[in-house]
């Protein structure tokens, strides 16, 4: 009876079938496609090759005997290319070779004689598909492993919350190849690859006694937003129930991920993605582990590091950091700058307007430092009304701009409050540190204990002798000290 074909759903698969025998080739497609495969056809080894190298087929079946190329031939230049795609050799002819040692040395998954008939190609053609399916899971295990590994430096810099919380969105979207996603974390304090599609999704922020609220996003999902403001009932209930739970839940059109650190949960990723296999589901673990630590790390960074009010470093910091720089600044021989800041009339500001009216000029003041200043500057709160800037590779002349601008932005600046707005003025002193002169044989020496601390010393205490007399002269101006200079090296 012959047999009758009728096509089904797609299977998801694509097969390259190469045979130079048309009536067969034609009969092996119509085969093929009505189990749901989609069949490229080729008639010569070398179109099949070419087929090969221009799609993402899962199956090769390959007639032994065609012109111009056997079929040993296109094996051994299809796996200088490609070693993972599966090969299952057709023959119309019994005993050609060794089926066994034809699969040994070919590196092939079978060996069909065409005599057998349709069904037992069908058997190795499925046999054949199995072998690819666990071969691309394992390739996209190993492939999603060194994604995670290429990206853990990046998690682990120091960096903004907000900006770990972006990448950790874009990573986790491309693991998935999610539209739909956003990252939730549970802040401690009050700080706040690229993806192979547009990431739809988001990253949040709570207090103790609030939503989850939307840190980083993209697509659908809006920054600032809380999540019960951003999900439909049913996902909210999904996503919030996880997250109390702390376990992730891995469904066929969601993934949520709740981000915990022992029994401390700091946040939950969600994608509008499903995870599609067991090994998905473990690098997604992984990902999670690594992202929790992160977001855990910089969490107590910014809680140590910076000054709650003004968002600038905290002066804990600055005495630390400014060793680093010093030390910096005498092995490149290069000039290292200091301004140091006094927010004019603070006592005044609080005595007649209140310490709230203090607070808002202290973190318009540090706002504007940030922004004032480069990347690589670094700002810090001194002490009640005090500000630091250390200006690394800057010599005298360039830090006086620096401090110039800051003090003409502050006088354009108002701070706007209830009972009438507040202008803001600064004084301001600078220091500097030129580039030593010491000889080759002089840096050999033993640097005597303490010496980049004297060194700090000095410098701050000439930026403040500065900003004295910036004071005495009337306020809302800068002076410049004298140089700080390096302590001789001693034999």
């Amino acid at each position: 009876m012959p047999r009758k074909y009728k096509v089904t759903s797609s299977s998801g698969y694509t097969i390259v079938l190469a045979d130079d025998d048309p009536d067969y080739l034609e009969a092996t497609r119509l085969l093929l496609e009505s189990e749901g495969h989609e069949v490229l056809c080729a008639e010569s080894g070398h179109e099949a090759l070419s087929l090969l190298r221009g799609s993402r087929a899962h199956l090769l079946l390959l007639d032994y005997f065609m012109p111009g190329m056997n079929g040993e031939e296109v094996v051994a230049t299809l796996r200088t290319f490609n070693p993972y795609i599966q090969v299952i050799l057709q023959t119309g002819y019994a005993n050609e070779r060794p089926p066994r040692e034809m699969l040994r040395r070919l590196d092939i998954q079978g060996y069909y004689d065409k005599s057998e008939g349709p069904d037992r190609l069908l058997l190795w053609t499925d046999a054949g598909l199995k072998a690819a399916s666990a071969v691309q899971r394992l390739y996209r295990s190993r492939q999603g492993l060194r994604f995670i590994l290429d990206v853990t430096p990046c998690m682990h810099k120091l960096q903004p919350i907000a900006d770990l919380a972006g990448g950790l969105l874009a990573q986790f979207a491309s693991l998935l190849s999610a539209g739909d996603a956003f990252l939730a974390a549970r802040p401690e304090g009050e700080t706040a690859r690229p993806p192979p599609v547009e990431v739809e999704g988001c990253v949040a922020l709570v207090q103790e006694d609030s939503d989850l609220l939307l840190c980083a996003a993209k697509g659908s999902f809006t920054p600032g937003r809380t999540i019960a403001e951003s999900l439909a009932p049913r996902e909210h209930a999904e996503v919030s129930a996880a997250f109390e739970r702390g376990e992730p839940v891995f469904g066929l059109a969601s993934t949520i991920l709740p981000l915990r650190v022992g029994e401390l949960l700091v946040g939950v990723i969600f994608a509008r993605a499903g995870a599609a296999s067991p090994p998905d589901v473990e690098l997604l673990k992984i990902f999670a582990n690594q992202a929790t630590v992160a977001i855990q790390n910089t969490q107590l960074y910014e809680m140590a590091a910076l000054d709650p009010l003004t968002s600038v470093y905290a002066r804990r910091f600055f005495e630390r950091w400014i060793l680093r720089e010093i030390r910096a600044a005498f092995r490149s021989r290069q000039p290292l700058s200091m301004l140091l800041l006094d927010l004019d009339d603070l006592k005044g500001i609080n005595d007649t307007r209140g310490h709230l009216a203090g607070d808002h000029a202290l973190m318009a003041m540090g706002n504007i430092l940030r922004q004032a200043t480069r990347e690589n500057d670094v700002v810090a709160r001194y002490g009640g009304d005090e500000f630091v800037v250390l200006l690394p590779q800057t010599p005298a002349d360039d830090a006086e701009v620096v401090g110039q601008r800051i003090l003409s932005v502050l006088s354009e600046t108002t701070v706007s409050l209830p009972d009438g707005a507040l202008a803001l003025r600064s004084s301001a002193g600078v220091s500097v540190l030129s580039a030593h002169t010491f000889s080759s044989d002089d840096l050999r020496r033993s640097l005597p204990p303490g010496y980049f601390q004297g060194v700090a010393q000095r410098l701050i205490r000439e930026a403040d002798a500065a900003l004295y007399e910036a004071k005495r002269q009337g306020r809302a101006r800068l002076c410049r000290g004298a140089p700080a200079g390096w302590d001789p090296l001693k034999g």
